[in-house]
């Protein structure tokens, strides 16, 4: 197709046209003319008179720069990516080359891509620094403390650090729950600066994981002289004195649920109580209501409940249900945040055969987070593997193509189970269409 084809219906555009008759070496003019015609929705066209100007003005940057833009809009992928790829090849110090990229992979749903892109960048580069900040900053973004908390420490042994970065690693040490880093950084960013209100009371929470119930409990009065009453330190106090089996927890508890009176945790709190009291009926009521009452972004309170439930089932001889609430329990303890630890556990089950308990955390992640597309290509898995074909399909059938492009991976994962369960019902032609938007989805 020639790119100079049908100026007219944007006079700006056949202006330029005819400018480059004239100049062949604008790069402007070959970019203005691409954003025009992208802002008209004519990609195809757009690309192709930057492709013109970069036969005359060869691996020109602002030209690559924006044949990347106009290919990413126009959903070519993958076309898009060898661009920004070229252009951190042909200009490594250019940071705006690499962000493109990022930017490119993180929408596209790759992440990891992002990363690998910035390790590759050399330790002697002048963007070293910023490329380890970017990694961090993904990594933060996508919910992937444990590379954060790595290209972190790796950016402060290499570049120094300051109250901000000491401040980040514990708190992104604390997110991992290895307190006892957390509290070496919080404390060195305590040495530069003062630490907010959030970061106290992770401070406080740490050590109580790590059973220094003295420093905490001195830490915790000294937040409560400072805002008397104040939820959070008044709960970790209270908790930590029903753990210790401290007399005084009763006390703590009432003063608590005075102030707080219809709050999840305090629930929970109650719930523990009463179990270790000996009132298994009464703990569990609390502990389920106080389970159901909790918000899915307290992923340490969820699994705090479900540990709790786990010991009154168990002490009543649920075993079966005791297990589940404790593999719920074990798998939100050591996630990121809930919901990548209750679908983690999901698709671990069911990669062992597991179905049973998959079906069961698939209907809490249901609960949480009604209408999850990768909840319902994993109960679609389910009842394919317990040969029902037509179940699975309808389950499919409406969500597949509600699922934005950035979860590609569940986009094709759908797309390739639903392929198999019209093979199963004999519809060869619809598997042959499913097969294809499965590789449409992966770009």
């Amino acid at each position: 197709m020639n790119p100079t084809a049908s100026p007219k219906e944007n006079p700006r555009i056949a202006k330029l046209n005819a400018r480059l008759r004239e100049d062949p070496g604008r790069a402007s003019h070959y970019k203005e003319i691409g954003r025009l015609l992208a802002a008209q929705g004519a990609h195809r066209r757009a690309a192709g008179w930057l492709r013109r100007g970069l036969k005359n003005l060869p691996d020109d940057q602002g030209l690559l720069e924006s044949l990347g833009r106009v290919q990413f809009e126009a959903g070519w992928r993958r076309a898009a990516e060898r661009t920004w790829r070229r252009l951190t090849l042909l200009y490594p110090e250019s940071f705006l080359a690499f962000e493109k990229l990022e930017r490119h992979y993180v929408r596209s749903g790759r992440p990891e891509k992002a990363v690998k892109l910035y390790r590759r960048v050399k330790p002697s580069a002048a963007m070293r620094e910023k490329s380890l900040e970017r990694i961090v900053f993904v990594c933060k973004e996508t919910e992937n403390p444990a590379e954060a908390f790595k290209a972190l420490k790796q950016l402060v042994r290499d570049f120094g650090g300051g109250f901000e970065r000491f401040r980040d690693l514990g708190r992104l040490a604390f997110k991992l729950e290895r307190f006892r880093e957390a509290l070496t950084w919080f404390d060195r960013a305590g040495e530069r600066g003062e630490l907010a209100w959030e970061q106290q009371i992770s401070r406080a929470t740490a050590l109580i994981r790590l059973k220094k119930y003295r420093r905490a409990e001195r830490e915790l009065a000294g937040m409560l002289s400072d805002r008397p009453g104040a939820f959070a330190p008044l709960v970790l106090l209270t908790e930590m004195k029903i753990e210790r089996g401290d007399p005084a927890a009763g006390e703590s508890l009432a003063e608590l649920e005075s102030r707080y009176p219809r709050n999840s945790r305090c629930r929970l709190a109650r719930g523990e109580y009463e179990l270790k009291r000996g009132r298994a009926a009464e703990a569990e009521g609390l502990i389920r209501d106080g389970i159901a009452a909790t918000a899915f972004y307290y992923r340490w309170e969820l699994g705090r409940g479900w540990r709790l439930l786990a010991e009154v089932l168990g002490n009543r001889g649920e075993i079966e249900e005791a297990e589940r609430c404790l593999l719920l329990s074990g798998a939100l303890a050591g996630s990121a945040d809930t919901y990548t630890g209750m679908i983690g556990l999901a698709e671990g089950l069911i990669r062992d055969r597991r179905l049973a308990r998959a079906e069961w955390v698939l209907e809490k992640i249901e609960t949480l987070f009604p209408g999850n597309g990768r909840a319902a290509v994993n109960r679609a898995e389910i009842m394919l593997a317990k040969g029902y074909p037509e179940r699975s399909a309808e389950i499919l059938a409406d969500r597949l193509e509600k699922l934005p492009a950035k979860f590609w991976r569940d986009k094709r994962r759908g797309y390739l189970l639903l392929a198999r369960a019209h093979r199963s019902l004999g519809d060869w032609e619809s598997a042959r269409q499913c097969a294809r938007q499965a590789e449409l989805a992966a770009g």
